[in-house]
């Protein structure tokens, strides 16, 4: 170990450290890094031991942690007989404080890289890459990754809506309605992953997933209703204080074209708007050129990229 000029322990990181999956008594020492980490080891359904790592010094204090989760895509239907099709495992890498990181971030993504080349073993008819999303902006963390053989697979364009502009309203086609939908119960949850999984041609979040992100700060979900039949979504949540995500955006194949989800996205901005939120933020595919052309109608403008930043395992 060594001290910084202002008094503070930082650990040297060469030999100080082991890589080790977690234990039952890391449950509160996650709490100190990230509170939302603690909760993903505790409480969410897809969570598995053997895809996060922990990094301890000699004392079995926690100085990273890292983890890989199944995206969407990892389950997606309908696409086994396409090779090219990428299956996703998303991973993140949280640092404690005052720790020197290159060499256990190494460490770390060497794990990680190991455990999903155990994954592929398991799925070798799969195309896999490991990958986390980055923003544009940061230079530091994007050279660290491509100058280990990680590449850019994919380009998220994030726009932005002003809340204090006015919100644009449309009229729904007859016998449809748009209310907020808890979804707090097996029957709501499987009736919101049907509609989502035929509505993204068979990619949609887990149930576990789904249920998971009902626990977030401010989560509302926006749904359109013919009959009893949910058509479309808008979900809303916390981001900051001033700012909150409207992102789920679907509409079931049958009910696209219609103005459902103008008027799904509108309900969820004027929510957010009465919540006294500023802004509120989506991210798309850069290719996805229906979205953003819906989008940018609607009000939003541009915010911002993030870049899909993976290693393919083999």
């Amino acid at each position: 170990m060594k001290r910084s000029t202002r008094g503070e322990t930082i650990f040297s990181l060469m030999k100080d450290f082991v890589i080790r999956n977690p234990l039952e008594e890391d449950a509160e020492k996650f709490e100190d890094l990230d509170w939302v980490l603690k909760m993903l080891y505790l409480y969410h359904g897809d969570f598995d031991r053997r895809d996060m790592f922990c990094a301890v010094n000699r004392e079995d204090e926690l100085l990273a942690v890292a983890h890989l989760m199944k995206h969407d895509t990892f389950e997606a239907a309908g696409h086994d007989e396409d090779r090219n099709y990428i299956r996703y495992l998303t991973y993140e890498i949280t640092f404690a404080e005052q720790v020197e990181q290159e060499a256990l971030k190494d460490a770390l993504t060497a794990a990680l890289i190991g455990r999903s080349r155990a994954i592929k073993a398991e799925h070798p008819q799969k195309r896999i890459v490991m990958a986390q999303y980055i923003g544009t902006d940061n230079h530091e963390e994007l050279s660290y990754f491509l100058e280990r053989g990680f590449t850019i697979y994919d380009t998220i364009v994030i726009f932005k809506f002003d809340l204090s502009r006015e919100i644009p309203g449309y009229p729904l086609p007859e016998g449809v309605r748009v209310s907020p939908f808890a979804l707090d119960n097996s029957e709501a949850l499987e009736q919101y992953h049907r509609a989502e999984l035929s509505s993204f041609e068979g990619v949609a979040w887990s149930i576990n997933q789904l249920s998971w992100m009902q626990g977030t700060p401010e989560m509302a979900n926006f749904c359109a209703f013919s009959g009893d039949r949910l058509i479309g979504n808008t979900s809303t949540w916390r981001i900051t204080e001033e700012r909150s995500a409207t992102e789920n955006v679907f509409v079931v194949p049958d009910w696209q074209k219609k103005g459902i989800a103008r008027n799904l996205i509108c309900a969820a901005l004027n929510d957010l708007k009465q919540r006294g939120k500023s802004i509120a933020t989506l991210g798309t595919h850069g290719t996805n050129r229906k979205a953003i052309r819906l989008y940018t109608q609607l009000g939003y403008e541009l915010y911002g990229f993030r870049l899909t930043v993976g290693y393919e395992i083999e």
